[in-house]
């Protein structure tokens, strides 16, 4: 199997940490973590320069992976705003009779679209690079506000996203799917406009109600665990399959 490189943010860790759990894996794919000027204090981090160069040296072949952006639904919505809202994903969506304010779809859709502005270090890895890239899902949001609540007290994070998480609180789990569902959409669309295929989600990190199902949480607010990580391992060694596939056949 051709090799594939991954680079990311927090995301990555899922990844990096399933690896670390399989010694054959980890020779077929490689992950780096982007280094940024918010978080100084990370070790063993690359620059967006290192980046671009190791995208550009990959031989023929292999395939590019990218865990960045699809986080704006925690800037947005972790914590409580206000009164209950709602918004329709879809036409075919039902609205919810407990909120109190409707929110139109094309104004959370153009709040995601304006945070994807930060996605310019994608766009110079598309450049640099002469394989396939693609981007990776973020986790769906955990079901579990309690859990996600009592981890920011126990860590005594009294604030976040410019909120007091006390007062505040976290915002109800059929409001924090929407905006997932909706942020992953546009998501996509801005990829695919940009030559970077979309993975979606692994199909079996979903509990039956669409949430990161209970075993692939890690101990935080937002972020999946190494068995989860797996679950994008596997997804990552298929498009490679299918790739060498397609260059066989072609």
């Amino acid at each position: 199997m051709s090799s594939a490189l991954v680079i990311g943010l927090s995301h990555s860790a899922a990844i990096s940490d399933a690896l670390d759990l399989s010694a054959a894996d980890s020779e077929r794919i490689v992950v780096k973590r982007l280094g940024s000027k918010n978080r100084p204090y990370e070790r063993n981090t690359i620059s967006i320069d290192d980046a671009l160069g190791m995208v550009a040296d990959l031989p023929c072949g292999s395939a590019v992976f990218l865990a960045m952006l699809g986080t704006g639904h925690n800037l947005l919505g972790l914590l409580r705003s206000g009164p209950h809202f709602d918004f329709l994903v879809s036409a075919h969506d039902v609205p919810d009779p407990v909120a109190r304010e409707r929110v139109p779809h094309r104004a959370i859709a153009y709040a995601f679209a304006e945070y994807l502005e930060t996605g310019g270090p994608l766009e110079k890895i598309r450049a640099a690079s002469n394989n396939p890239v693609f981007l990776l899902s973020a986790p769906p949001p955990k079901e579990n506000s309690s859990f996600m609540l009592d981890y920011l007290m126990r860590r005594g994070i009294g604030e976040k996203y410019g909120k007091s998480v006390q007062a505040a609180g976290i915002e109800r789990p059929e409001s924090r799917l929407k905006m997932w569902t909706l942020e992953s959409r546009v998501t996509a669309e801005w990829a695919q406009a940009r030559g970077i295929q979309f993975l979606p989600a692994p199909e079996k990190s979903f509990n039956s109600l669409g949430f990161l199902a209970r075993k692939f949480y890690a101990d935080d607010a937002t972020h999946a665990n190494a068995a989860y990580g797996a679950l994008v391992v596997e997804q990552i060694h298929s498009v490679m399959r299918e790739l060498s596939r397609v260059k066989v056949d072609g």
